[in-house]
């Protein structure tokens, strides 16, 4: 059974999830249309198709137009662009920093383990700021920084935490400079929009995907196929991009991953 393949369109930075969605509206043509004729020696597509799809394509087209007007009004003001890219880098430190906290919660040495946990605590507290709109997403961070920077730092230290600690304050800080080129009302707006727009694209392909995988299991496979295939090889092309890049950032950050290493051998060495 063809389905699409599932993929974190979050992990894209701005300009690159629109043309990824822009890539994916283009290929909607070759899902059937009702009052489409078929075409001779094919079986019947128009019959069956339901009106949640073409309410699906619309709203998706839609979707992405609005994000494309968004970019193209945050254009004219560089420093909005600037605020947008920071908006989008300070959702990644977070999810990042959120991460790595999960998986430390499960370390085999007591005392990493906890210094973890008391710090994911904080974490969970105040949930995902990054669906937020973004003055109540830095009001939050402000928050669990504070929080964070009242645990003893030699813990974090400790754990390594201290490196995604201080990116996300770094990232933070970036934001909230690149907002103050203008005034903060019209900077925050422009932003806001380009944030509010990116997520609705975002969730309209989302439903649009869902609904088409769901179509080829309860209907024909056969007329969605040439979307679907179409649609896994801009998917595939994309996470490429995605790996090359996460590959170049690894290596640039070997200097921090040893001292990790030299952290975790220490660790181990006190929990044997």
């Amino acid at each position: 059974m063809k389905q699409i393949v599932s993929f974190n369109i979050a992990r894209l930075r701005v300009e690159e999830d629109f043309g990824f969605l822009k890539l994916i509206a283009t290929e909607t043509d070759n899902l059937p249309k009702n009052g489409e004729e078929d075409r001779p020696g094919e079986l019947s597509m128009t019959a069956s198709v339901p009106t949640t799809l073409t309410t699906s394509v619309t709203t998706f087209k839609n979707a992405v137009d609005a994000f494309d007007n968004a970019l193209k009004d945050s254009a004219s003001t560089p420093s909005t662009a600037l605020a947008a890219e920071a908006d989008s880098a300070r959702d990644n430190a977070w999810r990042g920093a959120n991460n790595y906290l999960k998986a430390m919660t499960a370390h085999p040495a007591n005392d990493v383990r906890q210094t973890a946990i008391e710090a994911k605590t904080l974490f969970d507290k105040y949930g995902d700021p990054t669906t937020l709109p973004q003055t109540e997403e830095s009001g939050v961070l402000h928050n669990l920084l504070q929080d964070l920077k009242a645990i003893d730092g030699s813990k974090l230290t400790a754990i390594t935490f201290d490196t995604w600690l201080a990116n996300l304050e770094s990232c933070e800080t970036a934001f909230l400079a690149a907002v103050s080129q203008r005034t903060e009302e019209e900077a925050a707006r422009q932003v806001g929009i380009v944030k509010e727009t990116r997520q609705a694209a975002d969730n309209a392909y989302r439903s649009l995907v869902e609904l088409v995988n769901a179509l080829t299991i309860v209907n024909d496979e056969a007329p969605y196929a040439t979307f679907i295939d179409h649609v896994n090889a801009i998917i595939d092309r994309q996470k490429t991009v995605l790996k090359t890049r996460q590959t170049k950032s690894r290596k640039e950050e070997k200097p921090v991953r040893s001292e990790e290493r030299r952290v975790g051998k220490e660790c181990r060495s006190r929990w044997s």
